[in-house]
């Protein structure tokens, strides 16, 4: 075929035929297609949109999608540094919206931006963020960040390292990372694996919740202000859990298990054999322990 672009622009078009057959139209046409490092470093805006990143093996970047006949798509950079999106009207008025699928080298680090559009990704790493829209991850990836201030948040990946925020959307961490930190402000922060190594949830309104059994020598604190914090424990759970709140109460679910020690504003006690270091602490919140 005849090609005015690069001849690795062209190898990347040709890289991209069968996703078109696979995906049946349903990402698009192709809107840039080019060569690109496999750690290339990539900024992504789209305010009134979606979009949707798949890491794959090939050493090339393909972005296809919808986009709005009044808006402005830009696309430049280098094999290793990409800047693409929408652009906001020069004339003032509301974005329509765009919908962007981007397929991109799994060792590529990301940095996405979105204001009321979700975001999903598959084997992609680095930062993402979005004022309302939701936030989905799942795969493999070095390092995830991610904040929504007001939508949902849903991460069911393999990681080393997780930092994860929202405001009033709920927040789930699943899959297998290893090191997280995620809070909430009035939100549900729901933790549902036991991969975690290094944990820190809090929340200032929302409950805390955990739901599993920690890893032996994890090291896990939990805070909250006026929100709950509840663990479902596996009968196999082990770890020695330091409870606290100001003014709130602390119930106990394991009935047959004798604390180590006990105030009136504290618990602390062993499960199996003590493993894993749990504190957990609020002010005015409830804690509640019981297995499942």
């Amino acid at each position: 075929m005849r090609c005015s672009l690069s001849v690795a622009s062209c190898f990347a078009l040709c890289a991209v035929t069968g996703i078109g057959a696979q995906s049946g139209g349903g990402d698009g046409p192709i809107l840039r297609a080019r060569h690109a490092t496999p750690r290339l470093q990539l900024k992504v805006i789209n305010l009134a949109g979606s979009v949707r990143l798949i890491g794959w093996d090939n050493d090339s970047i393909v972005v296809r999608g919808r986009v709005a006949r009044s808006n402005d798509f830009y696309f430049g950079g280098r094999d290793s540094l990409m800047k693409f999106g929408i652009d906001e009207r020069s004339d003032g008025k509301p974005l329509a919206r765009s919908d962007l699928v981007v397929y991109l080298p799994k060792h590529a680090q990301a940095s996405l931006k979105t204001v009321d559009g979700d975001i999903t990704g598959s084997d992609v790493s680095g930062w993402f963020y979005t004022v309302s829209g939701n936030i989905r991850l799942s795969g493999s990836a070095s390092t995830i960040e991610v904040q929504s201030m007001s939508g949902n948040v849903d991460l069911d990946v393999a990681a080393p390292w997780v930092h994860a925020r929202t405001g009033d959307g709920n927040l789930l961490v699943r899959g297998k990372p290893q090191d997280v930190d995620a809070s909430t402000i009035g939100g549900t922060l729901s933790i549902a694996t036991s991969t975690i190594l290094r944990g820190q949830f809090g929340s200032v309104a929302g409950t805390v919740q955990y739901a599993g059994s920690p890893a032996a020598n994890a090291i896990f604190d939990f805070s909250n202000h006026s929100g709950a914090i509840e663990f479902l424990l596996a009968h196999s759970a082990s770890g020695v859990f330091s409870l606290s709140s100001i003014t709130g109460t602390i119930e106990n679910g394991f009935t047959q298990v004798r604390p180590i020690a006990t105030t009136p504003r504290s618990i602390r006690l062993s499960l199996g054999n003590g493993g894993a270091q749990v504190s957990a602490r609020t002010f005015k919140g409830a804690i509640r322990l019981r297995p499942q």
